[in-house]
């Protein structure tokens, strides 16, 4: 039985085998640095966030790693209504209505693509298809947006990416795969039509998938960048990456303050401390996406692959 047994084992593929204790080593060695190299700089641009002008000052004024003293100035000030006040309170507006769009428009055309029969179903489906292979390509799509009218427009920050073709595959792959034709039927022959069929079957069982969705288009709209320089130049109030970016390449305060304002700030002479200022700013477009991702990460395992790989 021995003999036996260490055949059928030997058989194994080598990721079936119980790893070696050195091999659990190596493993535990590259987790942690993995990790490290993730924590550290997260956690010194928290620190330098907190540190007061003077562990600044003894640091030469770049990060600091363990500040001795925490002061909460430089978020005192982020968030006093001013320009980078009113930047996180714009891309929060853009996020929520951009995602709102973008879910609902996902979630129709694929409901309606994943049932049998419906109109033009491989016409609509292929050319959905298509824009995964050939991208329009930056021009094309900036005299569109020009064409209608959403140059320095919030619009022309939702619009343009309000729909993922692949988004669409996974959930309508969910939709056929995961939700039992025999309750949709069902409810067929007890009279509902199909928003109703949608919104009181399917969508209350489709609440995973749903959520990691809307969590790909949030992170998206939250961190708006390259639409925003492409598309919006001019806009007043900018994405708050686009502000951060402007504020770290410039060295100056944020855009819209007054001159002499960004001057003190940038010269170290404002209540905070420039670089306490900058990584605060970093912080805050930090923290929204941190704090959503663990009510969303249970679902991620359960959507992705039986959405994606089933069928």
């Amino acid at each position: 039985m021995t003999a036996i047994a260490y055949r059928r084992r030997s058989k194994r593929a080598a990721w079936d085998e119980e790893p070696s204790l050195l091999g659990k080593a190596v493993k535990a060695l590259f987790l942690a640095a993995y990790a490290a190299a993730v924590i550290i700089p997260l956690w010194s641009i928290i620190a330098t966030s907190v540190a007061t002008d003077d562990i600044l000052d003894e640091s030469g004024g770049d990060m600091v790693f363990l500040p001795t003293e925490v002061s909460l100035q430089a978020y005192r000030e982020i968030l006093s209504g001013g320009a980078v006040t009113k930047s996180l309170l714009f891309t929060l507006l853009l996020t929520v209505v951009g995602t709102a769009i973008s879910l609902s428009l996902t979630v129709a055309a694929a409901y309606g693509l994943s049932r049998p029969g419906s109109v033009a179903h491989r016409k609509f489906l292929t050319a959905i298809l298509i824009t995964l292979l050939f991208a329009p390509g930056m021009y094309p799509a900036y005299l569109v947006v020009q064409d209608l009218g959403l140059l320095n427009d919030m619009w022309a920050l939702i619009l343009p990416v309000c729909f993922s073709a692949w988004n669409l595959i996974v959930l309508r792959t969910f939709f056929m795969t995961s939700v039992p034709g025999e309750l949709i039927d069902a409810a067929r022959i007890d009279g509902a039509g199909e928003f109703r069929t949608l919104f009181a079957i399917v969508l209350p069982m489709s609440k995973a998938i749903l959520a990691v969705i809307g969590l790909f288009y949030a992170v998206g709209y939250w961190n708006t960048y390259f639409l925003a320089v492409l598309y919006t130049p001019g806009l007043e109030t900018k994405p708050i990456q686009v502000l951060i970016q402007q504020w770290l390449l410039a060295a100056t305060g944020p855009q819209g303050q007054d001159a002499a304002a960004a001057a003190a700030i940038s010269s170290g002479a404002a209540n905070a401390p420039a670089a306490s200022l900058k990584t605060a700013a970093i912080v805050c477009t930090i923290v929204p996406i941190v704090v959503m991702y663990p009510f969303i990460q249970k679902h991620f395992t359960k959507a992705v692959i039986t959405g994606a790989i089933k069928g």
